[in-house]
């Protein structure tokens, strides 16, 4: 019996002296959880941000339902040639779409006197615009709750340029990339990782013409041609691919994408230069919901829904 009650003891120290090394561990933040809270305005706000010696603007809107300690969505989205951040907010309706996710969405501002994207000067350039989003994306992650997994760009013709020159530097780390009227791709995206992409064009679009041509932004490529280079970067297999056409549109889509990517166009067969279901984007030129067989925002967010980061 005394044998018994020995062991007993023994084993209730050892019990107790592991529940102590237990407790004594640090605490384990779980992967969707901030370990520090990280408050942030709600509503949109204008705020700078100094990037190579040089001040930048950008508009950031916070979600209602924003949670300071929860991983929240970021969504950057570049205007056009001559654009403004709130402009863009305004008449793409991302806004909205960001407070009904609870998603952050930032609006930078182009630079010069006419507003605009240098989107051929490379990350290495410290004053790049290219850099300018990564460094900014870096700042918005430690200022706010950020999710990593879900960090998105999306653009509108110059800006929509920079999106896919951000897919093809690849450095920022975004989970996916919508590009509404304006084509990139050059032989240096090669060595770029594969970019979940989703795309839309108006066919009958004379600013940025969707066979190619030199535009206000330089020499843009046809889109067809663009967008096949981006599913063969993305090593799309070709029992992948799907076409889907109708009198207003024409999809077309590659799954199956290597890192479970995938390539989309949305060619509005008659759409002009604007963004599918939203407002005027600049003077003339308008593409409104009762306009387009589309809603650009939804299938955008519905597609950055479907592509996080590692596919999951």
């Amino acid at each position: 019996m005394r044998r018994l009650l020995a062991g007993a003891v023994v084993v209730a120290m050892v019990i107790a002296g592991l529940g102590a090394c237990a407790s004594s561990e640090p605490e384990r933040t779980a992967p969707d959880r901030c370990s520090t809270g990280r408050p942030l305005d709600v509503g949109t706000t204008t705020r700078t941000v100094v990037v190579g010696g040089v001040t930048r603007t950008y508009v950031q809107h916070v979600p209602p339902g924003y949670d300071p300690t929860a991983r929240t969505p970021l969504v950057m989205l570049f205007h056009g040639l001559g654009g403004d951040p709130r402009a863009v907010v305004r008449t793409t309706g991302m806004a909205q779409a960001a407070d009904e996710r609870t998603a952050i969405l930032v609006a930078p501002l182009g630079s010069g006197k006419v507003s605009h994207w240098d989107f051929r000067s490379p990350m290495t350039e410290p004053t790049s615009d290219l850099a300018f989003v990564r460094t900014l994306v870096k700042e918005l992650r430690r200022d706010g709750c950020i999710d990593s997994s879900r960090t998105y760009a999306a653009g509108f013709s110059n800006g929509s340029a920079l999106t896919l020159a951000l897919a093809c530097d690849g450095s920022t780390d975004f989970a996916a990339y919508a590009a509404v009227s304006g084509p990139y791709f050059t032989p240096d995206c090669a060595s770029a990782p594969p970019a979940s992409i989703v795309y839309f064009h108006g066919m009958k679009d004379r600013t940025v013409p969707y066979e190619g041509a030199t535009t206000v932004v330089g020499q843009l490529p046809a889109v067809n041609d663009t967008m096949s280079m981006w599913a063969s970067h993305d090593g799309c297999p070709a029992s992948g691919a799907t076409t889907t056409a109708s009198d207003d549109l024409r999809h077309y889509s590659w799954t199956s994408c290597r890192d479970a990517t995938a390539v989309d166009i949305y060619a509005i067969v008659d759409g002009v230069h604007g963004w599918p279901g939203g407002g005027p984007m600049s003077p003339g030129r308008t593409s409104r919901t009762e306009d387009s067989p589309v809603d650009a925002t939804r299938l955008i967010w519905e597609f950055f829904d479907r592509h996080p980061a590692g596919g999951q």
